[in-house]
């Protein structure tokens, strides 16, 4: 497995995998119309945002980025992966990358808007729920989660 950063000639397969990790947990084509205009990548969002992609076994297998605001706050925006490597080690493996490259930029910690089926995951990496935020459609939320990055 290679880690990589994000280029425009990807974005078709950041897509491609996006929609296959969503679709994974079950989530109809209603839901999925309505999350469609931020799920995906475009020019204009990788370029806002800091994206990697891992490769695995000859394809792109996974697809995180990081925002960071200009207060130096930081949130996990993307962590999908190709549901044939779901539970091989690929996100254990994009996390710590991550909170490493972090760590290099002497931020303190990370702010992760959860999918409720990613919560656990999260959770086993050693982040902690501090909250609900509301999301689309109207009625639902998703848990908050914090990742302290130093023991300050």
């Amino acid at each position: 497995m290679k880690i990589l950063r994000a280029e425009e000639r990807h974005i078709s397969e950041m897509n491609e995998v996006i929609l296959s990790a969503k679709r994974h947990w079950g989530y109809g084509e209603e839901m999925m119309q309505v999350w469609l205009p931020e799920l995906l990548v475009d020019e204009a969002v990788l370029a806002s945002r800091h994206f990697w992609i891992l490769e695995r076994e000859g394809q792109l297998a996974s697809v995180f980025s990081i925002s960071m605001g200009d207060d130096q706050s930081c949130e996990l925006e993307d962590f999908w992966v190709l549901p044939k490597f779901m539970g091989k080690g690929a996100g254990r493996i994009m996390f710590e990358f991550v909170v490493g490259w972090l760590r290099e930029q002497r931020l303190v910690d990370l702010t992760i808007v959860s999918d409720p089926n990613a919560k656990g995951f999260y959770e086993s990496m050693g982040a902690v729920e501090v909250g609900m935020q509301p999301s689309l459609p109207e009625g639902r939320s998703l848990p908050v989660m914090r990742y302290a990055l130093s023991d300050l």
